[in-house]
C-alpha cells in the first residue's frame, strides 16, 4: 500500500509519537509510507526537505518526511490511505479526491475538550472517514454522540524500553514521578499541591517532575525533555507515578510508569480504564476529587505491601500486552479491508 499521514508537528508529543511508531512498523511491512507535514517558512522548508532532516527522538525510526507549504491537494501525490490525527486536518482533507487515498481518521482524544472549538471538531466527526480510537473511551464516545462505528486499536509500548532497572538510591525514601505540563486539564498545578500537603504528614516523600519545557519548577528533583531510556530510567528509580491528568485520550506515561514498576495513582480520566483497574493495576479516584485522589496516593505511600502489589500488579499486565509490531499489523489488516 502507499500510505500517506499528515502529522501537525515534529515537536515530542504522545499523538506525533504514535504516528511515527505507526508509520514506522508499516514501513518494515513492505508498505511505502510517507508523513506529510505543513512548514510555512519557505527556506526552513525548502532546508529540511533537501537536509531529510528530522529530530533527534525520530532517529531511529524509518520515515521519510516532506514538508508543504500547505495542506492542499497540489501538494500529495496519489496514495491508497490517507491517515490523519487532528480535527483540523481532517476538515483540511474531506473534499480531497479519492485518488490521494481513503481518508482514515486515527483519534488520540475527545478533541472537543480542550483541543479546538466543538462544533469544529463534531464537523470532523461527522466525516464519512474511517475512524481508528486509541482507547475504548474515546471508542464509546464517537458512537454515543455522533454514532460512528470505530475501530479500536489500542496503544501499548515498546518493552526492549520500558521495563523494570535496577536503580541506587535511598530505601528510606518515596520517590513520587508526575509529568509537569502548562496545560490546565494536565491537573499538575494540583498534583503538585496534593504531594506538597503530604510532604507535612510524610517527611520522606519526594516529589520527582519530568516536562518538555526547560523553567523553574518546585520540586525535588526535575528532568528536562527525556526520552526513551532516560524515561525508563527515570520511572525505574521512582516508587509510584501520580497522574492527576481530567482528560486523557489514552495515557501513555503512566503506561510506561506501569512498566518500569511504579505503582500507579491515578484519575478516572477516560483513557486510563484500558489499564488501570482500581486496587489491581492501579489505584483509582474519581475523576476531578482531589481529596479522593489525595487518598489513594496516601494509601501507596504509607502502605509498602500495596504499594509493590500494584506496582508488581501494574508490571505484569504490561507484559501480557500487545507489542507495537502486533498493532501495526492490525493496522495493516483494518487498512487494507478498506481498499
Amino acid at each position: 500500500m502507499k500510505i500517506t499521514i499528515i502529522i501537525p508537528r515534529l515537536k515530542i508529543s504522545g499523538g506525533v509519537i504514535i504516528l511515527a511508531i505507526y508509520a514506522h512498523y508499516l514501513f518494515l511491512l513492505g508498505h511505502e509510507v510517507k508523513i506529510i507535514m505543513n512548514n510555512p517558512v519557505a527556506w526552513r522548508r525548502f532546508l529540511a526537505n533537501l537536509l531529510k532532516y528530522k529530530p533527534n527522538w525520530m532517529s531511529d525510526f524509518k520515515l521519510k518526511i516532506i514538508r508543504t507549504p500547505e495542506i492542499n491537494e497540489k501538494y500529495f501525490s496519489e496514495a491508497d490511505i490517507l491517515m490523519i490525527s487532528t480535527y483540523r486536518h481532517a476538515n483540511l482533507i474531506k473534499n480531497f479526491s479519492n485518488k490521494f487515498g481513503k481518508k482514515v481518521y486515527l483519534i488520540q482524544h475527545d478533541e472537543r475538550l480542550y483541543h479546538g472549538k466543538s462544533d469544529e471538531v463534531a464537523e470532523a466527526y461527522k466525516l464519512p472517514f474511517k475512524f481508528i480510537a486509541v482507547s475504548t473511551w474515546v471508542k464509546e464516545r464517537l458512537k454515543k454522540d455522533f454514532n460512528q462505528d470505530t475501530e479500536l486499536l489500542l496503544n501499548t509500548l515498546d518493552k526492549n524500553i520500558f521495563y523494570p532497572r535496577e536503580i541506587k538510591r535511598s530505601d528510606r525514601d518515596i520517590r513520587i514521578l508526575m509529568l509537569h505540563h502548562t496545560y490546565e486539564w494536565k491537573g499538575a498545578k494540583e498534583g503538585m499541591e496534593i504531594i506538597n500537603d503530604l510532604k507535612k504528614k510524610h517527611n520522606n516523600i519526594k516529589l520527582i517532575m519530568y516536562g518538555a519545557r526547560q523553567e523553574n519548577v518546585e520540586c525535588d528533583e526535575y528532568y528536562y525533555k527525556p526520552f526513551g531510556k532516560e524515561t525508563a530510567e527515570l520511572f525505574s528509580g521512582c516508587d509510584v507515578f501520580l497522574c492527576p491528568s481530567w482528560d486523557e485520550g489514552f495515557g501513555l506515561p503512566s503506561l510506561e510508569a506501569m512498566a518500569c514498576g511504579c505503582a500507579l495513582a491515578t484519575y478516572d480520566n477516560g483513557g486510563s480504564r484500558d489499564f488501570a483497574f482500581h486496587n489491581k493495576t492501579a489505584l483509582v479516584a474519581e475523576r476531578r476529587n482531589k481529596k479522593d485522589l489525595k487518598e489513594k496516593l496516601e494509601l501507596l505511600i504509607k502502605n509498602s505491601g500495596l504499594r509493590k502489589q500494584i506496582a508488581k500488579n501494574g508490571c505484569q499486565f504490561v507484559k501480557e500486552m500487545p507489542t507495537w509490531k502486533e498493532q501495526a499489523k492490525k493496522m495493516e489488516l483494518i487498512l487494507q479491508k478498506l481498499l
